[in-house]
């Protein structure tokens, strides 16, 4: 064991071999001199970036004008100098490095050590850049998504969900829980249609599980309590701002042999083609069905009577000619026929009802209009309908809805994300209309559930699935849209601490099974519910670790070469010590210091100079475009057991580099040493 224990004289021996003799060559002092200039323009061209002035953006003022002010980020001159500068810079201290490693050691000596250098450096600042897009990644999903979910295993909604959720409330752990409603639907406007998830929540809780509210960017939060506040859109801003993702809509436009009467494959009749708007009205393609948004009720443009028909007139027609089925049996002598049991099991599942039964209770409900019989149809406007008195509170209904024209109606609010409101070309204040595959069976057959809305605000959460795809509603609109009654799909749960998810589960879980739900109802926290897009990363980070680990080995290859042929040199010196009396672990021990030394340098300067870099671009940081990247400038975080990861990673491939040489000189044989200096 004392072989391997390292006395002084050993690292002065491998230290005075390394070292370069009294005359250096004559390269080495202008290098250094233009690392220094170098290193003395990159730092000008950097503070002369930081002078300039910022970039100019928009300031309202009275009246609605714009005037130039100072809300944006660097300028293009700035990025040149900055960009420049900075490179220019890390161009320079590299220079200096090798250069100061070239005063003192011999050329050998010093290019392994600037490879092991580079490759620790480099490690270090991938690492840092990796886990500091894993931590942005991660607070970007909890700003908008809670630390723990409780659902059932299977997805689907279920009860008695309040009480619950009050009960993990009180745990100590919890800062907030609110239940949430989700569901897959279409969002349709007057330019495009888009795939959306539509998630239903009680907006004064969910501000306890989410930064949902700090994270609008146009309109208020508050709006979804209180809809009749929404401002009108601004007509003239859809048509002549569109988004660059429409861009290819603009040659469309004006394509002759396109009427607005002409419906394409999933709008509705009467719609026209996207690049054909009226002036003045971005949303006049869509279809006007009537004044009522959340009813079904005839076109406007298919005549003076609106097209109605009796259904009560309609229904034995369409019977006699099989489009409808028969009317299900009657309760006298049903339950002795099992094919007539059958169909009305199948009709029930099917949430069929006999319309020549049900809308006599309409009518007497007031919700059909009644019968046409002397123009009665005619003081309604020909709508088909009749509207609830405006003072009082609509619910939103199930069937097709329409674009509204009546400034009375109060639409439901929505949230959308910014990338969904620059697909769809809506603002706050807009109307869009939502389309669920949860069919609603009619005499004519299932039809999709359609619900006309207004954009209530506009988040933006920097995450792009999420700013494309997820649209927030109140609970009690989305639970009648998506007809699943009083349920929901599960509990979001944010807790105090992030960092004690642990402990928070075990508590969220122990209030489940105290309310004898266990059996049905499962919890899951944020690392459960993103696990694939978190392994992918970790998994990723590793193939980078070894990747840029490869560079250090090459390094390695060197120092076995080096110390190769200093054993080939120093044959004669090695044989003149072991016959004065030197042992073989003595010998060991010298060129393991060699190598040492060359390993113990670059790693530790490179993980210094990686830690400079990341400092600085930390602190300048690299400026990206966030319409693109949705990140400002490039995230670092420093774990500091990763970089001790890399030095020790770097000093063991060094060592068991230096292992072999150091054998092969402790083994020579004095008499084999003086014949190879011969």
């Amino acid at each position: 064991m004392s072989a391997w224990l390292f006395t002084r004289l050993d690292w002065i021996i491998a230290w005075r071999h390394l070292r370069m003799g009294d005359e250096r060559p004559v390269w080495v002092m202008p290098l250094i001199i233009g690392a220094i200039y170098l290193m003395l323009v990159g730092g000008g061209m950097a503070w002369y970036a930081s002078t300039l002035d910022v970039g100019v953006g928009p300031e309202v003022m009275g009246g609605g004008y714009e005037v130039p002010g100072t809300d944006m980020g660097p300028t293009p001159l700035q990025q040149y100098y900055g960009a420049f500068g900075g490179l220019t810079l890390v161009i320079g201290l590299m220079a200096l490095v090798f250069g100061l490693l070239s005063f003192f050691f011999n050329l050998l000596p010093t290019i392994i050590t600037m490879s092991v250098l580079l490759g620790c450096m480099a490690l270090v600042v991938v690492l840092s850049l990796m886990s500091g897009l894993e931590g942005d990644l991660r607070d970007k999903i909890l700003n908008q998504k809670a630390h723990i979910r409780v659902s059932r295993a299977d997805g689907r909604p279920f009860p008695d969900y309040l009480p619950l959720a009050d009960a993990i409330a009180q745990v100590p752990e919890v800062a907030g829980a609110s239940p949430y409603l989700e569901g897959e639907i279409m969002v349709r406007s007057g330019l495009n249609r888009q795939g959306a998830i539509l998630t239903g929540i009680l907006p004064d809780r969910h501000t306890t599980v989410t930064n949902l509210p700090s994270l609008v960017r146009e309109g208020d939060y508050a709006y979804l309590d209180d809809p009749a506040a929404i401002p009108d859109p601004d007509p003239l801003a859809v048509i002549d701002d569109k988004p660059w993702r429409l861009r290819h809509l603009e040659g469309i436009k004006g394509k002759p042999g396109k009427s607005e009467g002409k419906s394409d494959e999933a709008g509705a009749k009467g719609e026209s083609p996207a690049g054909k708007l009226p002036k003045g009205d971005p949303l006049g393609a869509l279809p006007r069905l009537g004044k009522d948004p959340l009813l079904l009720g005839p076109s406007e443009d298919t005549g003076d009577d609106g097209g109605w028909e009796d259904p009560a007139v309609e229904i034995p027609k369409l019977r006699d000619e099989g489009v409808l089925p028969p009317p299900p049996p009657s309760d006298d002598g049903a339950s002795d026929d099992a094919a007539n049991d059958d169909q009305e099991d199948e009709w029930a599942a099917d949430g069929w009802e006999d319309p020549e039964v049900e809308i006599p209770k309409l009518r007497q409900e007031g919700v059909l209009p009644p019968a046409p019989d002397g123009g009665d149809e005619a003081d309604d406007g020909g709508e088909g309908e009749s509207s609830p008195p405006r003072d009082e509170p609509r619910e939103p209904k199930d069937e097709l809805g329409s674009l509204v024209d009546d400034a009375d109606v109060v639409l439901e609010p929505v949230l959308v994300g910014r990338e969904l409101s620059m697909e769809l070309s809506v603002g706050v204040g807009a109307q869009v209309q939502l389309i669920t595959p949860v069919g609603r069976l009619t005499p004519a057959g299932r039809i999709p559930g359609q619900l006309w809305t207004k954009v209530a605000a506009v988040f933006f959460s920097g995450m792009y699935e999420y700013d494309r795809k997820n649209v927030y509603a109140p609970l009690r609109t989305v639970q009648k849209f998506l007809l699943v009654g009083d349920r929901v799909t599960g509990i979001e749960i944010k807790l105090h601490d992030i960092e004690a998810v642990d402990a928070g589960k075990a508590a969220v879980s122990a209030v489940v099974s105290a309310q004898g739900r266990d059996d049905e109802i499962i919890v899951e926290d944020w690392r459960d519910l993103n696990r694939n897009l978190f392994s992918a990363m970790f998994l990723e980070k590793v193939a980078m670790f070894i990747a840029l680990l490869f560079v250090v080995l090459v390094a390695s290859f060197g120092i076995l070469a080096s110390n190769l042929m200093s054993v080939m040199e120093k044959a004669k010196e090695i044989a003149i010590l072991k016959a004065m009396g030197t042992r073989d672990a003595g010998i060991l021990r010298v060129f393991i210091a060699e190598g040492l030394c060359v390993g113990i340098l670059g790693s530790f300067g490179g993980i210094a100079m990686g830690l400079g870099l990341c400092w600085a671009l930390d602190r300048f940081g690299l400026p990206l475009n966030e319409n693109v990247y949705y990140i400002e400038k490039l995230p670092v975080v420093v774990n500091p057991v990763e970089v001790a990861l890399v030095g020790v990673a770097a000093l063991i491939i060094v060592c068991f580099s230096s292992l072999y040489p150091a054998l092969v000189a402790s083994r020579l044989r004095p008499v084999d040493g003086l014949r190879q200096a011969d």
